[in-house]
């Protein structure tokens, strides 16, 4: 596993240092993320901290939209993102569902997506690799992180998501039956669609939100959890200070 714990200020998160070196700020963040998405103070110091100019933080609908920050486009709900404007942080939340970075070393694009088992039902990771591929970047040249999210050792669901998946082709072995309930590996359901869109390149934080209550918030396991943030930019120099773009 690449990823390494690095600690900023007041916060920390697992990232690929060798990636930082090409580029590409990014981070599966703590439970320590919290405050960013409910301090203005904190927020800033955050993104001063990472030399960005930005932050979009989207109001999530646990679907399949994915949108390509560019051109001053600045859109308030969505589960994907596409960064193309440099000092420009893109931010997910989760709390249990699985985050994902997409990007390519070398070529200005890079990628945060929510993927819940409804996100994941109607394919927003192969959604994301097609808005890379409608910028110029290849799925063969894209490496993707999974980040910290529910794992098959605590996921039960019921029919309703099987049920779902069959209908979008995801193969049912991605599916385990324990004690009489199924448990879901959706990290391994979206490396499957991933690698089905031809990215090479996929790595697992191999962390579970529901065991870890010492470093994440999980849904399933706190009855009022807070939300971790992902995010990713592309580094380069920082101007004047805009506004941050945040719905939560």
């Amino acid at each position: 596993m690449p990823f390494e714990l690095k600690t900023i200020g007041d916060w920390s998160y697992y990232h690929d240092p060798g990636l930082e070196k090409m580029g590409i700020a990014h981070g599966f963040m703590t439970r320590t993320s919290d405050a960013i998405l409910r301090d203005a103070g904190r927020r800033a110091a955050f993104m001063a901290a990472l030399g960005a100019k930005e932050m979009i933080v989207l109001d999530q609908e646990h679907g399949d939209a994915v949108h390509v920050i560019a051109a001053g486009e600045r859109p308030l709900t969505g589960d994907g993102l596409v960064v193309v404007e440099p000092c420009v942080i893109g931010v997910i939340k989760t709390a249990d569902c699985l985050p994902v970075i997409l990007c390519a070393p070398g070529q200005p694009a890079c990628a945060v997506v929510h993927a819940g088992w409804r996100g994941t039902a109607q394919l927003i990771v192969h959604k994301a690799v097609a808005a890379m591929a409608g910028l110029g970047v290849a799925a063969s040249s894209i490496r993707a992180l999974i980040g910290p999210g529910i794992g098959l050792c605590c996921y039960n669901v019921g029919e309703d998501v099987r049920t779902a998946f069959g209908a979008a082709g995801i193969d049912d072995g991605v599916f385990t039956e324990r004690d009489g309930l199924s448990f879901l590996d959706l990290k391994e359901a979206n490396r499957r669609i991933l690698i089905a869109e031809g990215v090479r390149h996929i790595d697992d934080a191999g962390l579970c939100t529901s065991c870890r209550r010492d470093l994440f918030f999980s849904a399933r396991r706190d009855a009022r959890a807070g939300r971790q943030i992902t995010f990713a930019l592309i580094k380069g120099q920082a101007t004047a200070h805009a506004p941050d773009r945040e719905t939560a």
